[in-house]
């Protein structure tokens, strides 16, 4: 279990840290290893014991994250974002047969230490990659990236596919034993080497570069007497020292690996401030092998730069036509699509005209440049003019037009004025007796007893509703009314797998030493059914700033109860709101006038919670969430929408 594990982490620690006072150069490495190892070690022992606690997890927490991560992964609510615990590559865990040690196919990849993490998690086998660099040579590691190898996904893509933007801070790291180290310069220009992500720290000023080199076969031909080979990598090491220190550059080859193989490509370095000599033996290390897979190589280059704040130019280098059977034109369309500002420019070597004519569509639908090279001295000159275009300021974009307001169409509504529900209605745990349609367009609902809450499966007159979600946007409305009885009073309104998988909004009572106050929450719940599922939950305590604030004094309590008062005759409308892969919940109630304000309509809308696969059926729940308080709660609601936005 993970108690038993971090015990043993922290007995191995004990035993490691006597081990790295050994000296020798030829042990430099191994310590170095030793140290990456302890770093993850330290941090999988960290994230565990918070879980165990049932505490906040580590990576919700920015502050206490970067002791162990780059500052671009320390971002407060990181995991409730993601919906998902990285580290355990799922939502919940019970972890046994835990292996962390150096990759052992690879530990140390380009300056960068690789560490392997193996366990099983409910008995299934899983492996996870961990990614290091050193904020400076000879100094403490920190985590670039965790890779869940056994599901195919990564902490850095997943960020990159949900839209969570990288958060660098001012140039201070915190590291283990380095608290708010600063930099020698503090407007250096932070690399790989100095252990942030690609980009980390920089500012949208300059441009992003990513050459992608031809690796096929065929460029060893010879023009001149020298391989074509040969003169790409001569020209492009040269152009590389001479980069306005503003521009970013990263390396990206195909066909440089295995023969016969369309799916050779490799990003062999993302783009970023690299330090000064690293990327000419990456140059170097391209050797000519197989086959030219233009198209796959331009779907992966997205995957190159760190962000898409900066104008990001792509160089592709070939001297052949694709032989994969990709669509080459079509991806340098959808690429040059993804970014306010990105260009795929082409320089094609040793062409003839027929060929040209092909790769030129490339250039023309990637809102770039051709440039066309017969021999050595042609390359060079084109290889240094598109470089040249690329620093080249772009054309002011017009100003767009202002984008439309969605109007929003109703895709279903209820108003309960019966005799009965809408067929699409089912109902989980129904109490007959403790509900009905009252005839004044509300159906009425009491709740008692001990399971009552949102996230139980136990939970008594769950409504939901048997119809698809609209696609695109769309909000889910309930108009509900309540008096506040036992303090414990929720009404939910959410999308609905089960229990213990939903995401929805609450809005909710609780009771302060002087009266009851109101609260609204999104909360995402995840996890196997009969176990404890994972939360992400966003509160706003009404009654403390968004609608009232300090109630415990005579003249703000009194027009709190003046509030719950008007909750309980006129209501609130409860809405969760989809809008792309977002989801936020709000409350809109009247408050009567209070001091110099006016009575009015207040509106208070939470943090919002992404989810990559929305899922669930419409539903809304009225209970109690404090395990069944004494008395019980009523509830009248007039009204569920579903309210499609075009």
């Amino acid at each position: 279990m993970i108690k038993d594990l971090i015990h043993k982490t922290s007995s191995f620690l004990a035993i490691s840290a006597l081990s790295l006072g050994l000296g020798g150069v030829a042990q430099a490495q191994e310590v170095e290893m030793d140290s990456a190892v302890q770093m993850v070690r330290l941090f999988f022992a960290d994230h565990s014991t918070r879980f165990i606690a049932g505490d906040e997890p580590l990576l919700n927490e920015a502050k206490a994250a970067e002791k162990y991560m780059v500052d671009d992964l320390a971002i407060d609510g990181l995991q409730g974002q993601l919906g998902a615990d990285p580290v355990f590559c799922g939502q919940d865990a019970e972890i046994a047969d835990l292996q962390i040690m150096p990759d052992p196919e690879l530990p140390m990849l380009r300056g960068a230490a690789q560490v392997r993490v193996n366990f099983t998690n409910f008995g299934r086998p899983t492996s996870t990659l961990y990614t290091l660099v050193q904020w400076k040579p000879g100094e403490e590691w920190q985590i670039s990236d965790i890779y869940c190898e056994t599901d195919d996904w990564s902490l850095v893509q997943a960020m990159r596919e949900m839209g969570i933007s990288y958060a660098p801070n001012d140039g201070t790291e915190t590291t283990l034993n380095m608290a708010d180290a600063q930099m020698d310069d503090p407007d250096e220009q932070v690399g790989m080497e100095q252990g942030d992500l690609p980009g980390n720290g920089q500012p949208g000023e300059g441009s992003d570069l990513l050459f992608i080199l031809d690796g096929s076969g065929s460029m060893w031909g010879q023009i001149d007497g020298v391989a074509k080979i040969t003169t790409a990598k001569q020209a492009l090491k040269g152009l590389v020292g001479d980069l306005p220190s503003t521009t970013r550059v990263g390396l990206m080859a195909y066909g440089h690996r295995r023969e016969g193989d369309c799916a050779d490509t490799e990003i062999l370095m993302p783009v970023a401030d690299h330090a000064s000599g690293q990327m000419g033996p990456a140059i170097d290390g391209v050797s000519p092998r197989g086959k030219t897979p233009i198209a796959g190589a331009l779907a992966e280059a997205a995957d190159a730069f760190p962000s898409a704040d900066r104008r990001a130019n792509i160089l592709l280098i070939s001297d052949g036509l694709e032989t994969c059977g990709g669509d080459p034109c079509a991806a340098a369309a959808e690429l040059a699509a993804q970014g306010v500002d990105t260009r795929v420019h082409v320089v094609g070597f040793d062409l003839s005209d027929e060929e040209a004519q092909a790769l030129q569509c490339i250039a023309d639908n990637g809102n770039g440049n051709y440039y066309a090279a017969a021999n050595a001295d042609e390359f060079v000159d084109a290889v240094e003019q598109a470089v040249a275009d690329t620093e080249a300021p772009a054309e002011p974009e017009p100003a767009p037009a202002p984008e439309p307001e969605p109007v929003a169409s109703k895709y279903f509504e209820e108003n309960f004025d019966g005799p009965a529900l809408d067929a699409a209605w089912s109902i989980e745990q129904e109490l007959a007796d403790a509900k009905a349609l009252n005839g004044a367009g509300e159906i009425f609902v009491s709740a008692f007893g001990r399971n009552n809450f949102y996230d139980h499966a136990e939970a008594q007159n769950r409504y939901i509703l048997d119809k698809p979600l609209p696609a695109g946007d769309f909000d889910l409305t309930m108009q509900v009314r309540f008096p506040i009885q036992t303090g414990s009073e929720h009404a939910w309104l959410s999308l609905y797998d089960n229990a213990a998988n939903q995401i929805g909004a609450l809005l909710w009572a609780e009771w302060k030493g002087c009266g009851p106050s109101i609260n609204l929450s999104l909360i995402k719940v995840a996890g196997a059914e009969g176990e404890k599922p994972e939360k992400t939950q966003f509160k706003s305590v009404l009654f403390d700033g968004p609608v009232i604030d300090n109630i415990c004094s005579a003249g703000p309590r009194a027009d709190a109860d003046k509030i719950l008062q008007m909750l309980a005759d006129e209501g609130a409308k409860l809405t969760l709101k989809r809008r792309g892969r977002k989801l936020t919940a709000s409350v809109t109630l009247n408050v009567p006038a209070m001091g110099d304000n006016p009575a009015q309509s207040v509106t208070v809308e939470s943090e919002e919670i992404t989810s990559l696969r929305l899922s669930g059926r419409p539903s809304f729940f009225l209970g109690q969430w404090n395990g069944g308080a004494p008395g019980e709660s009523h509830y009248f609601v007039d009204q569920f929408a579903i309210e499609q936005l075009q």
